[in-house]
């Protein structure tokens, strides 16, 4: 099938260069259509079938002779194609045919097409020209001339060379360069086409002239783009025509002679000086040299004279092309060239013919070399990085490589026949060479390359041997230069690059070759010497180098120590290479150089390419610095971690040396090529003497996380790869020692010598050594009497702890007895009384421990584990005989033993058998009568109990699960009984007490009606708890356990008591052990031999005795005072065991009324009894207060409450004032037994009595006055205060007002704070006045501000400031007053966070309780809130305040949070920062809204206003809005005027009917108020002037704008002013009220001229603004009197 001739040449040439890949692709896939590929996949190796070639040449010629875009569009529509068809005629009967219509046409189809498709056009035709031209020269490429193949010249389809030569000369540069590579291949591929036979007639029309056309190009080109193709295609003829001359054909013996080879020299020099056109010279700049090579001999003509050889020229054009080069990057690629050509044409021998170089035109050619030396070094920039740096780099290369050439062509071989021998002499000598390098300007950048390129000449010349001498005398004169200048400088020292040039010229020339250098070249030589040797280069030169780059230029400090150890190998003999090297050591360590810096140096020193140079540098002051060095490091080490030192003055003064020690260290040892150990074997020796020092210091903690042991990690590394240097006993020494210390050194150790696992015998024998080494280490640390400050207790404790993890991380199985904890150290930890020291470093071990599965394998597995825990479990126990702790913080210890092990359920099993130990354990103490071991021992087996029994198991009275009726309240949720085991859920809605004290309910269960009901159908539970709890197991464990108890430390014990008066600690003890059979395991048995009844019986016994002797109460004080305790103790009070919430009496079903009754007889018979203070007396007392506080709680009928009350308070009056804290805090358990009871029995109401109030005064007194109160007796108290705030809030205030003073001392105490605030708080709200204006006296601190504040004002302001402090000081005591005046000023910078947070709370909380004394004067009396706030504007305690305050509030608070809650009596804990200055911030606005708006406008941080203008937008606004309409609606003094308002609209309206006048007015409070000014509008009144109620308005606002007043008080104020002037009394003229908003007094100074009377205060404010003293009406003098 025919295939259009257009397509097929359309399509060859897309495939090959159309610049759209995807056409390419299919015009590609197209033409492997037309003709089979075989396994060919690449379209350019593939020739082409005739058919195709045929229609591409047929197309070419087509598309080649269109000369405008507008001819191609007829030739790219495709028409039918005939091999035999003559292609030529077709188009000239085409062309004459559309000849006349061309003519017609042409005007119309120029005005049809627009300028977008003329540029269409014309992208199209070069696209299409471009795409022939590459398809052109593929077909060439693909079926290159042969022998056998016709010529191409012969082919008549074939382009005619005119078109070619058209195109060459196009104006587009794209067509021209394309036309330039096919003109190339054509050299290549078809040189018929540029290379014609002698006979030239046959194909003169497909010739084209390369050799008259060439100049031409050359001379025209214009275009960068195009050179490197045009400057290819000249290459690529020149070596056409190369190949003719050198195969010698005879039609044409001499190429050359058709191309005039004088203007080709003079055009391709010329676009050289244009450097082509600013094309890239990496690109053209290495075809160059070829085509100088190329070119024939011979010289350039100039009329009769000659000028320089052809090649001479071109260089001459080439080097003057730099100066037209684009960058540094062209520029030095144009240097490389030239230094290339010319060292070619040095080295070049001449041919026999033709004209040889002159010795000027030789002499051109070393001078061009030597410019291009000096313009690389001089003129050329940095290397840097990137292209430019690249080609810096060849050039450097280049120059490096010829010099070395012509170095060695330079040498004389008996021929003169190359351009370098006939100018050696100029080229090597002071003024070639020489003067080049040394007329260098002396900079770093010059510097670095003189570096470069002696680097490259040496790696040209390797062995020093093969460096000819030419170059040697000018690297000399080199060498000299450096070192004058380098001399000439201040400091006398060379920079970094000098250094490494100095380096390079010892390496290049040898230091024989340098040394000694003249005097005439040296500054700073001897005046006795007339030169300087390599020695004394050394010790002078080289030392000043190395100490001055030391401090200035760490980075040369290598470069140095490497041309010391080349200049000390040249020093012969051996002993006197040492001496110098010696001498500089010594220098370097008296001038105390940085050992980092002799670091760096030795490792440049000691090896150099694989070579070691550690026989060198080892010698014997190098050892004796290695070994003082060491010695204060280690020195410096310990005393870092000697807890005991206090570095003073007094402290001998230490050689500290700088730097690096542990990286000096490592290089001594030859850490940086791991064979190169510079000191000798004795100084390792010390060095692992003075690491392993063994310190009995119990102050000397050496645990170090960071590794910081600079030279144990050193010789541990060294063990690792050095078998020889330490022994097997030194590295154990070592380890243990890493072990020590810890952290990263240890964890390194244990991986270098795989401690953790067995790898052989030698390594199992190593590790072996270790474990036993650490395990003896650490029994004898614990065995240790433990430091006396806790701090270093705390921190010896965790060092021990660390130490012992880190031994059982190596061990397969360890336990406790492993490092040394057994029975023998907890029994001498118990004798020495450091329970403190056990607990803490058990603790400290179990927390190390990853799982507490872990902790429990090792503290609970063994069979000597039990007794182990049990005598842990005593040791710890807190042994303090007092009763200021309660049982849970003496048994905080073991709580937290328990809950590490994993809580009470893992150790259940576990401790069953511990309990057992236990109790014989303890058994052993009562016999022994050891006192301390016997409470621990007792407090260790309550705590076990609880473990093994976590809640106690009763069936008596119902169980557990019953409801006591008195304990019910209303609004309570229970659970009631309508079936047997059917319960629902009920709530309490009424308690019945008609038929008291048999009560009964109403009740209302969920989603049904009222009923009521009786107490015995309510339980607590939703199930029956002791069914649910009693099993066969549990029962049977509870009471194997309370028999075994009851057998082994009661029964033996019980005889005692009654022989003995006196309660011994095995009777306590035995009391005690039945409170825990009671209390925490429970009696589940009845009848004759149960624990029950032996416990009742015990019991019974007692009481019975007990009642004997009060009843011969002389005779036996001491007797009942006993009985008394161990009653108290075995029913729950519980000292050193766990007390009993409600007693052990309904277990027993034991009655207290017997013993009630004869202790309220007793006392009411003998009240004297009360008035006793003698110390058995005290003792009895004690006993019967401990007895109340476990049965008082017993007692339901309010008859026996109410004598009770009197016998406890009257006890407690006895007994307080011996401010005895034991005593106080049984006192304080006993009135707390008594609130509780009081509350459960209905008909006891709470009474203010005289001595209620007074014993709470006297604890109150034990609270301010105790010194280190515990937790326990501050705990107490605030139960009892939380009761008497709500219920009796009389008895606090009186003891809060009597102790105000000290009250505000304890809230900088963080445990007395909560109880200390909320005294202080109850006493701001209820206080009155503290004294009265007459009697008051104004505290010293303040007299002094006051004077200082009166200096500056006249006589009126100084009195009146002097009656608002009085005023002030009347409220506010002399320390409130003080501690404002000292807000913001404890700033010590010594003081932790901790502490300053504490004061800062402080701080806060007085404000807030000032705030509150604050409000509660404004609401007494409005003007309190006017003279307090001039006192607080003299202070500038609000500003303070506030920023103290925003530093710590959060202001994003929740506008529904209660932020009142963080100071109310019901929050549980200490106060929060955070939440405490969020509050004060709140209160401070709403108190305070004048002097708050003014802090804000003059000096509220910035970044702080945003936050609290949206803070008082959504809290403060709303909620001051809502408590002030409150207030107002509790107003009772409003009289006939009513007031109403929104917190929606944000508006209080009052109306006030005032004769036949209603007056109006609306507050308007705008939602950032006081940051903004509330609006007061009085335009509804009726019957009243304009001017009087803006008057008023103008009022109102001033009240609330400027003078911190309420809403209230402006309401209040502006009835006051309307009852006044409907009186007949007329305004002040200056504030526009009749009575003064600060003092509510009348107008009382009158004008003698005007008569108008004004308030004092406002007439003074006038006289001090204006300036003058005249009336403000007649502005007359004043002259005035006072009226009433």
């Amino acid at each position: 099938m025919p295939v259009a001739a257009t397509t097929v040449g359309m399509a060859w040439g897309a495939s090959r260069g159309d610049p759209s890949s995807e056409v390419a692709r299919f015009a590609g896939e197209f033409v492997k259509e037309l003709f089979p590929m075989g396994n060919s996949q690449n379209l350019s190796s593939v020739r082409a079938p005739s058919t195709v070639r045929l229609a591409v040449l047929h197309y070419s010629s087509l598309v080649l002779g269109c000369k405008r875009a507008s001819a191609l569009q007829d030739v790219i529509n495709p028409v039918s194609f005939s091999p035999n068809a003559n292609s030529e005629n077709q188009t000239d009967e085409k062309d004459k045919k559309d000849k006349g219509q061309k003519s017609t046409k042409s005007m119309d189809s120029a005005a049809a097409v627009s300028e977008l498709e003329r540029e269409e056009m014309e992208e199209r035709y070069e696209r299409v020209v471009l795409s022939v031209l590459i398809g052109l020269g593929s077909l060439v490429e693909c079926e290159p001339e042969n022998e056998k193949s016709q010529h191409y010249a012969t082919d008549e389809s074939f382009l005619d060379a005119s078109t070619v030569v058209r195109l060459m000369q196009s104006s587009r540069g794209s067509f021209r360069r394309e036309c330039y590579n096919l003109v190339g291949k054509f050299c290549q591929f078809a040189p018929s086409l540029v290379m014609p036979p002698a006979d030239e007639t046959a194909w003169s029309s497909k010739l084209i002239s390369l050799a008259t056309l060439i100049p031409n190009l050359l001379s025209s080109e214009k275009d960068p783009s195009n050179f490197v193709s045009l400057l290819e295609l000249i290459l690529t003829y020149l070596s056409v025509l190369r190949g003719l001359e050198s195969a010698g054909r005879e039609e044409n013996t001499n190429p050359w002679e058709s191309i005039d080879a004088s203007t080709f020299t003079k055009s391709l020099s010329k676009a050289l000086r244009r450097a082509c056109c600013g094309a890239p010279a990496a690109n053209w700049g290495p075809m160059i040299l070829p085509i100088v090579a190329t070119l024939p001999q011979g010289e350039v003509e100039k009329g009769e004279k000659t000028d320089h050889p052809f090649a001479l020229v071109v260089v001459e054009g080439l080097w003057e092309g730099r100066k037209s080069a684009v960058g540094a990057m062209d520029t030095a690629a144009i240097l490389s060239s030239v230094a290339e050509c010319v060292t070619y044409l040095m080295l070049r021998r001449p041919s026999n013919s033709g004209t040889t170089f002159t010795i000027e035109s030789w002499t051109a050619c070393g001078q061009f070399f030597l410019d291009c030396l000096s313009h690389f070094l001089n003129e050329s920039p940095d290397s840097g990085f990137g292209p430019g740096a690249s080609s810096l780099d060849e050039l450097c290369t280049t120059i490096a490589r010829d010099l070395t050439r012509l170095d060695a062509a330079s040498v004389d071989d008996g021929t003169n026949d190359r351009g370098i021998t006939q100018i050696k002499s100029f080229l090597w000598s002071d003024n070639g060479i020489q003067k080049t390098l040394l007329s260098t300007k002396r900079e770093r950048r010059t510097d670095q390359k003189l570096i470069r390129l002696m680097r490259n000449i040496m790696s040209l010349t390797e062995n020093t041997e093969q460096r000819s001498s030419h170059l040697m005398p000018s690297i000399k004169a080199l060498f000299s230069e450096v070192l004058v200048y380098s001399d000439s400088r201040d400091n006398k020292s060379c920079t970094k690059e000098e250094v490494e040039l100095i380096l390079n010229i010892i390496q290049f020339c040898g230091a024989q070759t340098l040394f000694p250098i003249q005097k005439a070249t040296v500054v700073h030589s001897d005046a006795n010497q007339n030169s300087l040797s390599l020695e004394q280069f050394c010790v002078n030169n080289l030392i000043r180098w190395i100490l001055i780059h030391a401090k200035a230029l760490p980075a040369a400090i290598p470069t140095d120590f490497t041309i010391g150890k080349w200049l000390l190998l040249s020093i012969q003999p051996l002993h006197q290479q040492r001496q110098v090297w010696e001498t500089i050591l010594r220098e370097l360590i008296k001038a105390y150089c940085d050992v980092s810096t002799l670091a760096t140096g030795l490792c440049a020193m000691a090896s150099e390419n694989g070579k070691s140079y550690a026989d060198l540098i080892r010698c014997r002051t190098l050892d004796q610095f290695a070994i003082e060095v060491s010695s204060t490091v280690m020195d410096n080490f310990r005393r870092s971690h000697d807890l005991s030192h206090q570095p003073d003055d007094s402290d001998e003064p230490v050689v500290s040396y700088q730097g690096d020690m542990s990286f000096f260290f490592n290089t001594c040892v030859g850490m940086f090529d791991r064979k190169s150990i510079l000191v000798s074997s004795s100084v390792i020796r010390h060095w692992v003497s003075l690491c392993c020092y063994e310190s009995k210091s119990d102050r000397l903690i050496l645990d170090d996380d960071e590794g910081s042991n600079s030279l144990l990690k050193t010789l541990l590394l060294l063990g690792t790869y050095s078998e020889h240097v330490l022994t097997r006993d030194e590295l154990v020494k070592l380890v243990i020692q890493s072990w020590i210390e810890g952290g990263l050194i240890w964890h390194q150790a244990v991986k270098d010598y795989n401690l953790m696992v067995d790898s052989g015998d030698e390594q199992r024998l190593m590790r072996d050594e270790i474990i036993s080494a650490a395990s003896l280490l650490l029994k004898e640390d614990i065995r240790r009497k433990p430091p006396s400050d806790h701090a270093v207790m705390e921190l010896t404790c965790q060092s021990w702890s660390n130490k012992a993890v880190r031994l059982l991380d190596i061990l397969k199985t360890g336990s406790l007895q492993n490092i040394g904890i057994d029975v023998d150290l907890c029994e001498k930890i118990r004798q020495r009384n450091d329970a403190e020291f056990l607990f803490l470093t058990l603790m400290y071990l179990l927390h190390s421990v990853d799982s507490s599965t872990r902790c429990r394998e090792l503290l609970l597995s063994g069979s000597t584990n039990q007794e182990l825990f049990v005598k842990i479990h005593s040791s710890i126990a807190d042994p303090d005989n007092t009763l200021l702790q309660s049982f849970q913080h003496r048994t905080r210890r073991n709580t937290q033993l328990v809950d590490i092990l994993g809580g009470a359920t893992a150790l259940t099993e576990f401790v069953q058998n511990c309990v057992v130990q236990c109790v014989d354990l303890l058994a052993s103490y009562m016999k022994a009568d050891e006192r301390v071991a016997c409470n621990q021992t007792l407090t260790a087996l309550s705590c076990l109990v609880s473990i093994l029994f976590p809640s106690k198991l009763s069936i008596v009275s119902g169980g557990d699960d019953s409801i006591f009726a008195e304990d019910v309240k209303e609004g309570d949720s229970v659970w009631y009984e309508k079936a047997e085991g059917v319960r629902v859920k009920a709530t309490i809605v009424k308690v019945h007490t008609d038929d008291f004290p048999n009560l009964y309910f109403t009740i209302k269960e969920e989603n049904s009606q009222e009923r009521q009901t009786v107490p015995n159908r309510l339980r607590r539970n939703p199930v029956d708890s002791c069914k649910v709890q009693l099993n066969e197991d549990n029962a049977t464990n509870r009471e194997v356990m309370g028999r075994y108890i009851l057998d082994r430390l009661v029964t033996p014990f019980i005889p005692k008591l009654h022989i003995h008066a006196d309660l011994s600690i095995q009777n306590e003890v035995s009391a005690e052990c039945i409170s825990i059979v009671l209390s925490q395991i429970g009696v589940l048995s009845f009848g004759i031999g149960s624990v029950r009844y032996e416990i009742f019986q015990i019991v019974s016994s007692l009481e019975r005795s007990l009642c004997e002797v009060i009843r011969n109460f002389n005779q036996h004080l001491e007797q009942a005072s006993s009985i008394l305790r161990f009653i108290a103790l075995a029913m729950g009070y519980g000292r050193f065991t766990l007390s009993s919430v409600r007693g052990n009496f309904a277990d027993l079903n034991l009655s207290t009324d017997g013993i009630f009754t004869c202790l309220l007889d007793l006392y009411d018979d003998h009240s004297s009894l009360l008035r006793e203070r003698t110390t058995p007396m005290k003792s009895f007392h004690l006993s019967v207060v401990m007895w109340l506080a476990v049965a008082t709680n017993e007692v339901r009928l309010g008859d026996i409450l109410q004598r009770l009350s009197a016998l406890i308070f009257f006890i407690c009056d006895v007994l307080l004032p011996d401010h005895d804290a034991d005593s106080s805090m049984i006192l304080m358990k006993t009135i707390i037994a008594f609130q509780d009871a009081s509350k459960k029995c209905i008909d006891y109401s709470s009474v203010d009595s005289a001595h209620e109030k007074l014993v709470f005064e006297k604890i109150t007194r034990c609270f301010v006055s105790m010194q280190k109160a515990s937790t326990s007796w501050v705990e107490t108290y605030a139960q009892i205060l939380k009761h008497y705030v709500k219920e009796v809030p009389g008895i606090v205030l009186h003891a809060a007002s009597t102790f105000s003073d000290d009250l505000y001392g304890c809230l900088r105490f963080p445990m007395k704070r909560w109880c200390a605030f909320q005294l202080l708080m109850l006493r701001a709200k209820g206080i009155k006045s503290i004294n009265s204006l007459e009697n008051v006296a104004i505290p010293p601190s303040t007299e002094v501000l006051l004077l200082d504040w009166k200096a500056d004002l006249d006589e009126e302001e100084a009195f009146e400031l002097e009656s608002d402090v009085r005023v002030a000081s009347s409220w506010l005591s002399g320390t409130m007053m003080t501690l404002l005046q000292d807000i913001g000023q404890c700033t010590a910078s010594s003081l932790t966070k901790y502490e300053r947070d504490t004061i800062k709370l402080g701080e806060i909380l007085v404000w807030v309780l000032f705030l509150e004394i604050f409000d509660n004067a404004g609401a007494i009396d409005m003007r309190n809130r006017s003279s307090i706030s001039a006192l607080l504007q003299k202070t500038k305690a609000t500003g303070t305040m506030m920023n103290l305050t925003l530093q710590e509030a959060d202001l994003d608070i929740g506008r529904k949070e209660n932020i009142f809650e963080c100071i109310s009596p019901d929050c549980n804990g200490d106060f929060v920062l955070r939440e405490v200055a969020t509050l004060a911030v709140f209160r401070t606005i709403e108190s305070l809204p004048t002097l708050v708006k003014s802090w804000f406008n003059d000096e509220c941080p910035r970044y702080s206003q945003h936050k609290l203008i949206t803070f008082v937008e959504n809290k403060v606004a709303p909620e001051t809005l809502q408590r002030e309409l409150a207030r107002i609606k509790d107003a009772t003094s409003f009289g006939d005027m009513s007031v109403s308002g929104s917190t929606v609209s944000r508006e209080v309206v009052a109306t006030y009917q005032q004769d036949e006048c209603q007056l109006s007015v609306t507050i308007r409070i705008p939602s950032t108020f006081p940051l903004r000014n509330v609006e007061v509008d009085c335009q509804k009144t009726l019957g009243i002037a304009e001017k009087r109620w803006r008057r008023w308005a103008l009022n109102i606002m001033m009240m609330l704008n400027n003078q911190d007043g309420s809403i209230l008080d402006a309401l209040l104020l502006w009835k006051e002013n309307v009852d006044k002037e409907f009186d007949g009394v007329e305004p002040c003229p200056v504030c526009y009220s009749v009575l003064c908003i600060k003092t509510h007094s009348m107008p009382n100074l009158q004008c003698k001229t005007c008569n108008n009377r004004f308030h004092s205060l406002c007439l003074h404010k006038w006289f001090h603004s204006s300036g003058k003293s005249n009336c403000v009406l007649c502005q007359q003098p004043w002259s005035g009197i006072k009226v009433a």
